[in-house]
C-alpha cells in the first residue's frame, strides 16, 4: 500500500506536470514577432519582457506573505488562475500595453510557484525531503519535456501554428487549476498558526511572541465568533455594554488574538531566517542558488531572441522551420533523469559541493559565451541544452542540501528568500543590460555579459572550494556516504 507522503507527492507532481504542459512557450518570441502580433524585436526585448521580471519581483513578496497565512493550497489554486489570465491575454491582446498587463499576470503566475515547491514540505517528514525535492523537480521537467515534444510535432507537421498552440496551453492550465482543488489541505500554517511553540527567552524574559495554541485563532473561528456576536442578548447584571448585539470586550480579545498571531509569525520568521543564514553551509548553497537562478532566468527569457538573431544574420527565411520545442524537450528530459537520479545518490556534498558548483558555473559561462558568438542555429540549440541540463541538475542538489540543513518549518521561508534575491538581482541585471535607462545592449552582447557573470560565479566558488578542501583532512573524508549517515543527517 502506498505511503501517505508518497500519495501526496504524486498528487502534487501530477499538478506540476500538467501546469508545465504549455506547448506555446518554446515559440512565444516568434509568435510575438510573427504575423499574429507584429511586434518588433526592440518592443519584445525592452518593452514587454522586462515588465515580467519587475512584476515577478514585487509580486513574490506579496505571494510569499500570504502563502503561509492561507496554508498553501489556496495559493496553488490562484497559481492556476493567474496562468489562465495570462494565456487569455496572450491570445486576445493586440498592443504593447495589453502584453505588459499579461506580463504582470505572468509575474503572479511565476511568483505563486513558490507555493507549489514548498507545499510538499509542509506535508511530509524531513526524512523524505530529498526524495520529494527530486519528485517535484522531475515533474516540472517532465511537463516541460512533454510540452516540447508535442509542440515540435504539431509545428513540424503543420498541424498547428504558433497562435493555435496557445489554446492547448490555456486548456492545460485550466485542467491544472481544477486538479489543484483535489490536493489535500495543509492543516497548519508554519508561522501564523504553528502548533508547537518553543519556550525561548529574549534578554532573560519569555518570548512575548510565543503564544499558546489556544490563543491562535484561525480565520474560520473569527468568522464564527463574529456571527455569534450578532445575536442580541441582554443580561441585567452585565457590566460590559453591548451595542447592536456586539460585545466590545470579546471583539477586543479576538483582536488581541489576531495581533498575537501576527506577532508570533514575526518571531518565528525571524528565528528561522537568522538560524538558516547564520549556518555557513546553508549560506553558501543559498548564495549559489540565488545567483545561478538569476542568470538562468535571464537566459531563459531572452534565448529565443538569440536564435531569431541567428536566423536574420544568416539571411534565412523568417518561416524557417524551428526546433525550439525539440530543444526544450531534450534538455528537460535529460534534466529530469539527472534530477530523479540525484534523489537516490549519496555524494558527500559537504566536500564536493563547492567544487561541483564552481566547475558547473564555469562550464555554463563558457556555453553562454559560445552561444553569443556562434552563427549556427544547431550549435546554439546544443549549447542551450547543455546549459539547461547543468543548471537543473545542480539546482536540485542545492534544493536538497538546503532543505536537509534547516529547520523543518523553515524551507518555505528560505525558498522564498532565495528566489526573491534571485529576482532582485535579475531586475538589476535587466535594468543595466537590457532596458533603455541602462546600456540597452544588443542581444549577442547581452549573452556575453551573462557568460561573464557565470564565469565570475565559478571563480568565486572555486576559491571557496580550495579553502574547504585545504581546511579538511581529505584522508579521513568519504566522498560517498552510507545510507545510514544520510538518514541521520536528514534528521538533525
Amino acid at each position: 500500500m502506498m505511503e501517505t507522503w508518497l500519495k501526496i507527492s504524486l498528487l502534487l507532481c501530477i499538478f506540476g506536470s500538467v501546469k508545465e504542459f504549455r506547448p506555446s512557450e518554446p515559440f512565444v518570441t516568434h509568435y510575438l514577432l510573427g504575423r499574429w502580433k507584429n511586434f518588433t524585436s526592440e518592443q519584445v526585448n525592452q518593452d514587454i519582457f522586462p515588465v515580467g521580471t519587475y512584476a515577478y519581483l514585487v509580486e513574490l513578496v506579496v505571494v510569499f506573505l500570504v502563502t503561509d497565512f492561507l496554508c498553501y493550497k489556496p495559493v496553488i489554486v490562484l497559481h492556476g488562475v493567474f496562468a489562465i489570465l495570462t494565456w487569455s491575454l496572450l491570445i486576445l491582446g493586440k498592443d504593447v500595453l495589453t502584453m505588459q498587463i499579461m506580463e504582470v499576470f505572468y509575474g503572479f503566475f511565476m511568483a505563486a510557484e513558490v507555493a507549489y515547491y514548498t507545499y510538499i514540505y509542509a506535508q511530509v517528514d524531513k526524512e523524505h525531503y530529498q526524495q520529494v525535492t527530486s519528485h517535484t523537480r522531475t515533474a516540472y521537467l517532465f511537463g516541460r519535456a512533454l510540452s516540447g515534444i508535442v509542440s515540435q510535432a504539431l509545428v513540424s507537421s503543420g498541424t498547428l501554428d504558433y497562435y493555435q498552440l496557445n489554446f492547448i496551453s490555456l486548456a492545460a492550465v485550466c485542467l491544472a487549476t481544477l486538479w489543484a482543488f483535489f490536493l489535500p489541505s495543509v492543516r497548519h500554517s508554519m508561522y501564523f498558526y504553528r502548533k508547537k511553540h518553543k519556550q525561548n527567552e529574549i534578554d532573560g524574559t519569555e518570548n512575548p511572541a510565543a503564544v499558546t495554541e489556544e490563543s491562535v485563532v484561525p480565520l474560520t473561528g473569527l468568522v464564527e465568533s463574529a456571527t455569534s456576536y450578532a445575536v442580541e442578548t441582554k443580561e441585567p447584571n452585565q457590566h460590559i455594554s453591548r451595542v447592536n448585539g456586539c460585545d466590545p470586550g470579546r471583539r477586543l480579545q479576538d483582536s488581541k488574538r489576531v495581533a498575537g498571531s501576527c506577532k508570533n509569525a514575526h518571531y518565528y520568521l525571524w528565528e528561522d531566517f537568522s538560524t538558516a543564514y547564520t549556518n555557513m553551509y546553508v549560506l553558501k548553497w543559498s548564495f549559489w542558488w540565488s545567483l545561478a537562478t538569476c542568470g538562468f532566468l535571464q537566459c531563459l527569457n531572452y534565448i529565443q531572441l538569440v536564435w531569431q538573431k541567428i536566423i536574420v544574420e544568416n539571411n534565412q527565411d523568417i518561416n524557417t522551420e524551428l526546433y525550439n520545442g525539440a530543444v526544450e524537450a531534450l534538455y528537460t528530459l535529460i534534466g529530469a533523469a539527472t534530477s530523479l537520479g540525484l534523489g537516490w545518490l549519496r555524494f558527500n556534498w559537504q566536500i564536493l559541493g563547492e567544487a561541483a558548483l564552481a566547475l558547473c558555473s564555469i562550464i555554463e559561462g563558457i556555453l553562454l559565451i559560445l552561444s553569443a558568438t556562434t552563427k549556427s542555429l544547431a550549435v546554439a540549440y546544443i549549447l542551450y541544452v547543455l546549459f539547461g541540463v547543468i543548471y537543473h541538475t545542480m539546482i536540485t542538489v542545492a534544493n536538497a542540501e538546503v532543505a536537509k540543513n534547516i529547520g523543518e518549518d523553515s524551507y518555505g521561508l528560505i525558498f522564498g528568500v532565495n528566489t526573491f534575491m534571485a529576482l532582485a538581482l535579475q531586475s538589476v541585471l535587466t535594468l543595466i543590460v537590457v532596458s533603455d535607462t541602462g546600456m540597452a545592449l544588443e542581444i549577442h552582447l547581452q549573452f556575453l555579459v551573462y557568460g561573464g557573470y557565470f564565469l565570475v560565479l565559478g571563480v568565486v566558488f572555486g576559491c571557496i572550494a580550495v579553502y574547504t578542501l585545504c581546511s579538511k583532512d581529505m584522508h579521513k573524508q568519504k566522498l560517498w556516504l552510507p545510507k545510514e549517515i544520510v538518514t541521520s543527517e536528514s534528521q538533525t
